[in-house]
């Protein structure tokens, strides 16, 4: 894989109150696994929007080359939203099974933060800007 890992988000997405900077976690200083010194945490997204150790933050006029949508753009788009109508090539999203549960969920539009995202995303086409 290309390195450094690249990732990136609009303005909007960076600037909303859902969006963390992460230092730590369950009251104590982040470990290198969890993403140590610093994690992004964007709940309504899927998890690799969320990157861990970060080192630089750069602001761009133009959305980056980030790594999976460089590698295969086909199977994950810049914007990474969860959207169980839209599916990944190789299966399905539109359920989900949830750490501790053996049955299978219903895969909520955005994560569960819909009413709270979801005028971001106002007149795009979340399927083709997925």
């Amino acid at each position: 894989y290309p390195w450094p890992y690249t990732e990136g988000l609009r303005l909007d997405e960076a600037r909303h109150n859902l969006t963390l900077l992460a230092t730590g976690l369950y009251g104590e200083s982040l470990l290198p696994q969890n993403g140590a010194p610093l994690r992004l945490v964007v709940p309504w997204k899927y998890g690799f929007k969320s990157i861990k150790a970060i080192v630089r933050i750069d602001l761009l006029e133009k959305p980056p080359a980030t790594l999976w949508s460089s590698i295969a753009p086909n199977e994950y788009g810049f914007y990474a939203n969860v959207n169980p109508q839209v599916d990944h090539p190789r299966w399905s999203q539109a359920s989900e099974r949830r750490i501790g549960e053996n049955e299978r969920r219903e895969t909520l539009m955005f994560n569960g933060y819909a009413d709270q995202v979801g005028g971001l995303y106002a007149g795009m086409d979340l399927a083709a800007d997925y």
